[in-house]
């Protein structure tokens, strides 16, 4: 249960709407029992009076089986409104924790987790853990609060009956949640099985639909999908039918209850200990009191996939995400050297060598442009420079210092990379921006769009920097997309620029313009341009083809 500490400590800022909540719930399960137990008395006292002909005061009874009617059906309402409402509030401030633990996260680490991962740990676990105090923690204190009063009252009024009930209670209320604890468990790992999988797969059938047909592999991925479908399926009506037979349990559990008032009670009754209406109000108080369980069974029965989800949470809440390390005042100024010695990489041990024995060596302030053809390797040469990959043999380095090394928030200050892909978030012209530099004023921002040549379609826009994107800058065209994507690594201004086809998806003529534009703020810097078209690339001091680079001794 340690995994869960920090998530009981993180509600503490709701501590008191779950406080109040939890009275509320109290007082429901209390107003419950109380209307189930007024109204058999006062049924068995006005038989009994009808009967006997004694007088009896119907109006105070009438009063409280009304009071504690509309006791209950507005102490329930009053409750689920707090108890979401902190509840919400709580996911909400934990998926912010989560993002904040995610995004310093090293990028090796981070690229370690699919999208489909992520998004079952924003999603998934995040609104797992409502199970720990909406339906655990919260409904737990309410029982035992309830039932204790229940059974104190019950033992006042009618001594050895009261115990009798508040014996079985006790005994069913640890049992049944230790059971469907047990039992669930399993269910809830199969759960967390398939879901992400089913996830992953939905995915990728979405975003790699176009590959899935050209290699003809749509059937065999369907099946993939449908079989992870099948087994959230299964799981999930294992999972149903233990919650069926936890409420079952709990219905024979109050009628257990009710069963042993009338056994214990009959024979004080039949002595004159007790009187029938009594008899009857500790019967039927005893019945009502089973409602105090009735969730339990259900979520303990999700306990197991609550601590599995807080354990994927709190994986990379210890991790060393380099913000240790003191982050400079700024990006240097002055330009650094960039240096591949002796490169020798592969993707996979038993593949071989997309680079082997490559160099390639970048005073400060150069420009160099590598092309080649698709797929020889060129954007592997980046991520090496950038840190993001590791040579199998050779060194990187950075200024002089080897880029594995360099603490990630030191890196990144030196250097910015523009991979391939472009990645924009739904969010506006200027959001999008500013996670270069959120300190960025209007006229950084304008200079930044200038140099990208996307400054007069942002002029064009009805609200200009304010303009929303769109999801993946969706309402962007491609080549729009790509020059935003630049303009933000222009704003970042770091000393070192890593561009893998700057123009890929624009025209010529656009293209022409970019280059013309970047051309100046490149000079102030080193730069490494990977292109298929290096004619189109900016002015450049040195021009390279990979093929040769990458030949023993080349550069």
């Amino acid at each position: 249960m340690r995994e869960l500490i920090p998530f009981l400590r993180d509600l503490r800022p709701e501590r008191w709407r779950l406080a109040l909540g939890t009275l509320l719930l109290i007082a429901t399960l209390a107003a419950s029992i109380g209307l189930m137990g007024l109204s058999g008395w006062f049924i068995t006292a006005t038989a009994v009076a009808g009967v006997t002909g004694a007088y009896l005061d119907i109006y105070r009874p009438s009063a409280g089986i009304r009071f504690f009617a509309l006791a209950r059906s507005i102490s329930r309402y009053f409750e689920r409104l707090v108890h979401h409402d902190a509840v919400l509030r709580t996911l909400a401030r934990l998926r912010g924790w989560l993002f904040r633990t995610l995004a310093p996260l090293p990028l090796a680490q981070v690229g370690r987790l699919r999208r489909s991962d992520l998004l079952n740990r924003m999603t998934a676990d995040v609104e797992a853990l409502d199970n720990l105090y909406l339906r655990i923690v919260g409904p737990t204190l309410a029982a035992v609060v309830t039932l204790g009063a229940t059974v104190a009252v019950l033992v006042l009024v009618a001594g050895p009956a009261g115990w009798a009930v508040g014996a079985v209670l006790l005994a069913g209320g640890v049992l049944l949640p230790l059971w469907a604890w047990r039992r669930g468990s399993p269910h809830g790992e199969a759960v967390d099985r398939h879901l992400p999988a089913l996830r992953g797969a939905g995915v990728d059938a979405v975003q790699g639909l176009a590959e899935l047909r050209a290699c003809g592999a749509v059937a065999r991925h369907e099946q993939r999908l449908m079989a992870a479908a099948d087994g959230l399926a299964a799981a999930r009506a294992r999972a149903a039918r233990l919650t069926g037979a936890g409420e079952g349990a709990v219905g024979l559990l109050a009628h257990g209850a009710l069963l042993a008032a009338l056994i214990v009670g009959i024979p004080l009754y039949q002595s004159g200990a007790v009187s029938g209406p009594l008899l009857a109000l500790v019967a039927l108080a005893a019945l009502a009191a089973g409602e105090a369980l009735t969730a339990l069974p259900g979520a303990w029965q999700h306990l197991g996939r609550t601590r599995a989800a807080a354990r994927r949470l709190l994986e990379h809440a210890d991790a060393d995400t380099g913000a240790a390390a003191p982050r400079p005042e700024g990006p240097p100024r002055q330009a650094l050297g960039l240096a591949l010695e002796a490169v020798t990489f592969r993707h996979e041990a038993h593949m071989p060598p997309v680079l082997r024995d490559c160099s390639l060596t970048l005073a400060p302030g150069e420009t160099v442009v590598v092309h080649g053809p698709s797929g020889c390797g060129k954007s592997t040469l980046l991520d090496l420079a950038a840190g993001l990959a590791r040579p199998d043999e050779g060194t990187v380095t950075l200024g002089g210092a080897p880029v594995a090394e360099l603490p990630e928030a030191q890196r990144f200050a030196r250097l910015t990379y523009l991979t391939q892909r472009t990645e924009l978030f739904a969010d506006s012209v200027a959001g999008n921006l500013r996670i270069a530099d959120p300190a960025a004023d209007e006229g950084e921002l304008w200079r930044a769009l200038h140099i990208a040549a996307l400054d007069e379609r942002v002029r064009g826009a009805p609200r200009g920097l304010h303009e929303w994107v769109g999801e993946g800058g969706g309402r962007l065209s491609g080549g729009e997309a790509r020059r935003l994507a630049l303009a933000r690594l222009v704003l970042a201004d770091a000393p070192v620029v890593l561009l893998d086809e700057p123009f890929r998806g624009l025209d010529d003529d656009t293209a022409a313009c970019v280059a013309r534009r970047l051309a100046p703020w490149l000079a102030e810097r080193t730069a490494l341009i990977i292109s298929h078209d290096p004619d189109h690339a900016p002015a450049h001091d040195r021009r390279l083809a990979f093929l040769e680079l990458n030949a023993p001794g080349g550069e």
